[in-house]
């Protein structure tokens, strides 16, 4: 179980890193924050539960990315890494069908034409889902981040990840920013 003080400590440390200096040039500014984002990704990962899946006796975590990959080698860092006992396991998708065994799946900005459509594929399956797209929170992703004074910032969608079965720890229920369907 982790402690409130080292929930603490990890999010005080991501959102001092996720400070995105205003310098910068737009390319320089996009690679750190999909950098801020893939160590979010990881760190936000400590403090899901899933439910356990008859049969699954998987040592390996899937992170599954559904769309344009803006993560470009950032989110192959996490390959092998270790979240919740389990090691990394970091694929891409082409389709929402080929994505529905991973645990956390990020639905890129390109998808959202057919979000609503994704959505409803993976309404019941315990799959944390994540964007950083205007509205996906609202239409039932459950963690989408955003950008507020130049750090990267999310929102929870408690009642989406509900339905699907996936808990979010109370801990990182209050560092979001809760929005309802």
């Amino acid at each position: 179980m982790i402690t409130k003080t080292l929930f603490t400590v990890v999010m005080l440390l991501l959102t001092g890193y996720a400070s995105l200096a205003s310098p910068l040039c737009a390319q320089e500014r996009k690679n750190g924050e999909y950098e801020v984002k893939a160590a979010f990704l990881y760190n936000i990962g400590k403090f899901i539960e899933w439910p356990e899946k008859p049969g699954e006796k998987s040592d390996c975590l899937t992170l599954g990315l559904l769309g344009n990959d803006h993560f470009e080698k950032h989110l192959d860092v996490l390959q092998g890494k270790k979240l919740r006992g389990k090691k990394i396991i970091v694929k891409r998708f082409a389709s929402v069908h080929e994505a529905k065994n991973c645990h956390i799946l990020f639905i890129a900005g390109s998808e959202k034409t057919r979000i609503n459509l994704i959505l409803k594929e993976l309404a019941t399956k315990p799959i944390l889902t994540v964007g950083d797209t205007d509205s996906f929170a609202e239409k039932g992703v459950m963690i989408n981040f955003y950008i507020d004074n130049n750090k990267v910032r999310f929102a929870i969608n408690n009642e989406a990840a509900k339905r699907a079965n996936v808990r979010i720890h109370s801990n990182l229920l209050t560092l979001g920013k809760i929005v309802s369907p």
